[in-house]
């Protein structure tokens, strides 16, 4: 009796060690920006997505008024769904930077589980001398928004980065429980990938870990650049990051870093370029849930096309599985799930048929 009792033990044990396998497979496909079709706004671009602590969808995205450069007047456009995602609202504009030529570039999303607020960060004036750190927040799970506050002088103006497009994370273990940590690329003069920190569920912020590029000011091709970045948290309190390389410094493929002390700094010891991880210079998606880590972004070396799914067993240290979500033209992209829901994965990405700035659209994924 007792040695059945202790197979039956060994047997649990190795079965909650065993991490879940899945079968990705793409469900629905729902446009939710047309550029040019929709409002007076000739770009959508830079898509951000996230769930909301009442368990619903809010996508964002940098609305280009006038012309497709990155500088220029723009809207934060935003829709929400109650329905997992298969509705959503109209779209609205929460920030809007008048006529500007040099004004807002969207950012990153960022939810604080604590206290139910979502806050989206984002840049003004990204070419000027002085550039300005913004935040705007919302208390009733994304159904309206405050006005922007600036957090420069929080931050310091020779700190001010440009939040990475994507979301930002609330670490649900230690070191450094319940921080706020925000990934920002490019600084003042020069360039680089920056941490972005917040212990006071987003009160005050101050810099982190800073990863330079070499040299700092003035990057060639095929010098070091680490660039646009996504942070997830591993269960034991890795942060785990990939970052746009962007000189291709080694390889067309990602860079990836680990802060082990909760964002203040980061390992260059373990840092490593994933070579499965190709890229054409670009800002892709990571999410880590339910024992599984998930990358998105074009499966291509050279250009944006061909958006892959790619999901990991092994902490994005090997790669398990792929997906085509996309097989046109194809760019940037970011992920989410919901708290409530661990058998769906929500993908928002640019894509189109020419280009791969004609819409953005969102890919529902059950696994």
């Amino acid at each position: 009796m007792c040695f059945m009792i202790s197979v039956l033990t060994v047997l649990l044990s190795t079965l909650q060690t065993v991490s879940p396998k899945v079968s990705p497979k793409v469900v629905n496909q729902t446009v939710l920006w047309r550029s040019g079709k929709e409002g007076e706004v000739h770009l959508y671009r830079t898509p951000l997505l996230t769930y909301t602590p009442q368990g619903n969808l809010v996508a964002f995205n940098g609305a280009r008024k006038y012309a497709s450069a990155d500088m220029g007047p723009k809207f934060i456009a935003v829709r929400r769904s109650t329905d997992k995602g298969l509705s959503w609202s109209p779209t609205a504009f929460v920030v809007d930077d008048g006529d500007r030529h040099v004004g807002l570039n969207v950012g990153s999303v960022i939810v604080d589980n604590t206290t139910a607020t979502i806050f989206v960060m984002f840049v003004y004036c990204e070419n000027c001398a002085h550039r300005s750190l913004l935040l705007i927040n919302s208390t009733d799970d994304g159904q309206t928004w405050g006005e922007p506050r600036n957090i420069t002088s929080l931050v310091g103006a020779d700190m001010v980065t440009h939040p990475s497009p994507g979301f930002g994370i609330q670490k649900k273990v230690g070191p450094a429980k319940g921080r706020l940590v925000v990934c920002g690329h490019g600084m003042p003069g020069g360039a680089g990938s920056l941490l972005l920190l917040s212990d006071d569920h987003g009160v005050t912020w101050r810099g982190g870990a800073f990863v330079s590029a070499i040299p700092f000011k003035g990057t060639r091709d095929s010098e070091f650049h680490p660039d646009e970045c996504q942070p997830v948290e591993l269960p034991d309190g890795t942060i785990h990051i990939i970052l746009r390389n962007h000189g291709r410094y080694r390889c067309h493929c990602k860079m990836v870093m680990r802060s082990y002390d909760g964002g203040e700094t980061l390992s260059y010891r373990t840092m490593y370029f994933d070579g499965t991880l190709i890229e054409p210079r670009i800002a892709s998606g990571l999410w880590y849930g339910g024992g599984v880590m998930y990358y998105t972004g074009p499966d291509s070396k050279t250009h944006r096309e061909k958006m892959t799914l790619r999901w990991s067993y092994s902490n994005g240290t090997s790669w398990d599985g792929s997906l085509r979500v996309w097989e046109r033209d194809a760019g940037y992209s970011t992920m989410t799930m919901l708290p409530q829901d661990s058998t769906h994965l929500y993908i928002l990405y640019e894509r189109g048929e020419k280009s791969s700035t004609q819409e953005i659209a969102l890919a529902i994924v059950q696994l």
